[in-house]
């Protein structure tokens, strides 16, 4: 979710103010996604009847969040940003709020006002970017614009020891993927190319830790192993070195070992705090280990789990699509057989981005009149507040009220 954002003119006797991201982030510990931070300035005054007449500048495109290929063989990111303006106004860029000298750096070209970043490298240029419009009216800053990098490394080459376990018994087997960004998609090959592990009941494969769970091993399972990463970004796919599956045998009598029967042990399962923003898909995991093979089911603690909510791979999985503040709550999975049962319970807990109810507007004052500004915004958790001149903050001059989100000058 996105809006837009400027910061506060300079003050004159005819006085133009922009304020630039009115909301901070929260002090809890929210996914990066979460607090992006955003400018309370009403777009009413952006256009102009009269170019003649000298004003800030006003965007007119923003940069947007990125993640750039390191596999792409054009080696160049364009960071996008243009204003309008009287006069004209000229551009920079901050990069995690350091500026960026494109004079120094050869790898920095402004062309108007994008960013052209040459030879990107994620050891450098990873970050927050903001676009700096400014003119002899006033200073405008744009809202952040995370610049991510898609790779995917190559798994170790070292070789991979043999599982051994007795007939009946459960077992994991690790995937332990290699370095990349953004998400991968995990999946297993039995013995070779184009044999894929089919879950079920009795085997789940973990979009979180990427591991091959089997509840209950049979005699047909016994083979070789591989893991199968895919970028989700440059479908890049990489392969692990095989993990043997062998069955145990009785050392006395030289017979293959058979397991007994055993209550469930859940082996993969969702945290036990979920934070998720609004509108999007939750998927909640939980898989057992057990001989029978366990039986899992979901409740949800207070309420009824919800009617759009489906069971995917064979109950593994919970998916909770376009997720709702009312949504949110504690989540159990239980995991059950003829020996007995057992659950695991996490807290799912709903979150929304900041939205502006009450915005500032450009303001023209005599020189010694007083400013009274206001700006509102709902989101969950509440919203913080920073109040900013030309893109810097308010100094002691300016009297700010956290509470009431206002600003005297």
């Amino acid at each position: 979710m996105k809006a837009d954002s400027s910061s506060s003119s300079s003050l004159n006797s005819r006085m133009r103010l922009r304020n630039n991201h009115g909301v901070g982030s929260s002090s809890q510990d929210w996914p990066p996604f979460a607090r992006h931070r955003y400018s309370a300035l009403s777009s009413q005054e952006d256009y102009r009847s009269e170019e003649s007449e000298e004003f800030g500048p006003v965007f007119i495109q923003e940069p947007d969040d990125a993640i750039f290929s390191l596999d792409s063989d054009d080696k160049k990111v364009i960071m996008n940003c243009e204003a309008r303006g009287n006069p004209v106004p000229t551009y920079s860029w901050l990069i995690n709020g350091t500026i960026v000298d494109a004079e120094a750096d050869f790898r920095y070209s402004l062309i108007d006002g994008n960013l052209i970043i040459h030879n990107a490298s994620e050891a450098i240029d990873y970050g927050r970017y903001q676009c700096r419009a400014e003119n002899s009216i006033g200073t405008v800053l744009s809202r952040d614009a995370l610049l991510q990098f898609a790779y995917l490394g190559a798994f170790s080459g070292r070789t991979r020891g043999a599982v051994s376990v007795r007939e009946g018994q459960g077992v994991v087997l690790m995937c332990a993927p290699p370095p990349h960004s953004p998400e991968i998609i995990y999946s297993w090959v039995f013995n070779e190319l184009p044999s894929f592990v089919a879950e079920d009941s009795r085997r789940f494969i973990s979009q979180e830790t990427g591991n091959l769970y089997i509840s209950k091993v049979q005699t047909s399972d016994v083979g070789s192993y591989v893991c199968q990463v895919k970028n989700t970004v440059t479908n890049a796919r990489v392969l692990s070195p095989p993990t043997p599956l062998t069955l145990k045998t009785d050392d006395f009598l030289m017979e293959l070992g058979v397991m007994g029967e055993y209550e469930p042990k859940i082996e993969a399962h969702f945290p036990q705090t979920v934070l998720a923003a609004k509108g999007v898909t939750v998927r909640l995991e939980c898989f057992a280990l057990g001989n029978p093979v366990p039986t899992i089911t979901w409740r949800k603690m207070s309420g009824n789990i919800p009617k759009k909510a489906r069971l995917r791979k064979s109950q593994a999985v919970l998916e909770i699509p376009n997720i709702q503040l009312e949504d949110s709550g504690s989540y159990e999975c239980k995991a059950e057989n003829t020996r007995g049962g057992t659950a695991f319970r996490g807290h799912l807990q709903v979150y929304t981005l900041p939205q502006w109810i009450s915005m500032i507007n450009d303001t023209q004052l005599d020189s010694g009149e007083q400013l009274h500004w206001e700006c509102r915004a709902t989101g969950k958790p509440r919203p913080t507040y920073r109040w900013l001149r030309n893109g810097e903050p308010l100094n002691s001059q300016v009297h700010t009220h956290t509470h009431t989100h206002t600003a005297h000058l």
